[in-house]
């Protein structure tokens, strides 16, 4: 038994020598550690050159630091509130009224008239998304433009198109004179000045809808004027009993031929849609229904129900 402890507990020539070896690492580790310091030093930063530019700004110019010194009483008078600087809502001083017209007027203007640079870019980005003013009201609708700015731009708000519209061009006036506007106008054969007949469609508002018509591909039911830019509910509401619809003028996509690109025409339909419907058909073969287009993935019912009126096989 004291053989077998002592078997364990002894170690041969060479393990004797590796501890020792490990021992002296050991120990010369400990001491460069504690003596690092002694013998390494972080560079220090020489901070005399800015200390002497800091010392030498009130000789120069006083009224430097006073600028930009904080007072709680002042603070809120020389900087513009969270809300300016966002450019929403917000009122700065007037700084000159003058007669304009909203619909292309340039960014320097509007900031004459005492919109921020915020505020007139908006402006200038609605316009760009195909935005205009047909009224003062219009004007009003911008979110960027608070009430009490719209009361003080107001009076001179000058739309000449609307006088062009009420004087009418004698052109436009024969042309509805020699002819009786039909009480109800089909939305897919009408003309601009067709259109135009209509209580509540200006020129403006009917160029949006033959833009639209031709994006579509005509429109299948009245209710798609909505989407037209400008026409909310409550205009929507004023102008469905002096319109309608004939489906059969619809300009439909066959769906076993069309590519990627013909899909995409129809505005209901994104790219990513537009690439499943196509690798669909490639993966299963032409479609035997409208219907069947449903079993791609990404067609849900509520886009179905909107594009299958627009499809054929």
């Amino acid at each position: 038994m004291k053989s077998e402890i002592r078997e364990l507990f002894s170690f041969t020539a060479s393990e004797r020598n590796g501890t020792i070896v490990l021992l002296i690492i050991i120990i010369l580790l400990s001491i460069f550690i504690s003596l690092q310091g002694k013998f390494i030093s972080l560079p220090k930063e020489n901070f005399t050159e800015f200390d002497a530019f800091l010392a030498s700004i009130p000789s120069k110019n006083d009224s430097l630091q006073n600028k930009f010194k904080y007072n709680p009483q002042t603070i809120n008078s020389e900087l513009p509130t969270n809300s300016e600087q966002a450019g929403e809502h917000s009122v700065y001083h007037t700084k000159e009224l003058f007669n304009f017209n909203p619909n292309e007027l340039p960014i320097d203007d509007w900031v004459r008239l005492g919109l921020s640079p915020a505020q007139a870019r908006s402006i200038k980005k609605f316009e760009e998304k195909g935005g205009k003013f047909e009224s003062k009201e219009d004007v009003k609708k911008l979110f960027v433009i608070s009430a009490e700015r719209y009361q003080e731009l107001e009076p001179f708000i000058v739309l000449p198109e609307k006088k062009m519209e009420a004087q009418s061009s004698d052109n436009s006036k024969s042309t509805i004179a020699n002819r009786k506007a039909p009480s109800i106008v089909e939305l897919n054969t009408a003309d601009s000045s067709l259109l135009v007949s209509v209580n509540g469609i200006g020129p403006a508002f009917a160029k949006r809808i033959l833009e639209y018509r031709e994006r579509l591909g005509g429109f299948c039911k009245i209710e798609q004027l909505k989407e037209v830019f400008g026409i909310d509910s409550t205009k929507f509401v004023s102008l469905k009993d002096f319109v309608k619809v004939d489906p059969s003028y619809v300009r439909k996509i066959n769906i076993n031929s069309a590519q990627p690109s013909d899909f995409k025409k129809l505005p209901y339909i994104s790219w990513p849609v537009a690439n499943a419907l196509v690798n669909y058909r490639k993966a299963h073969g032409n479609y035997g229904s409208v219907a069947a287009i449903k079993g791609c993935a990404l067609i849900t019912e509520e886009l179905y129900n909107k594009i299958a009126s627009y499809l054929s096989i």
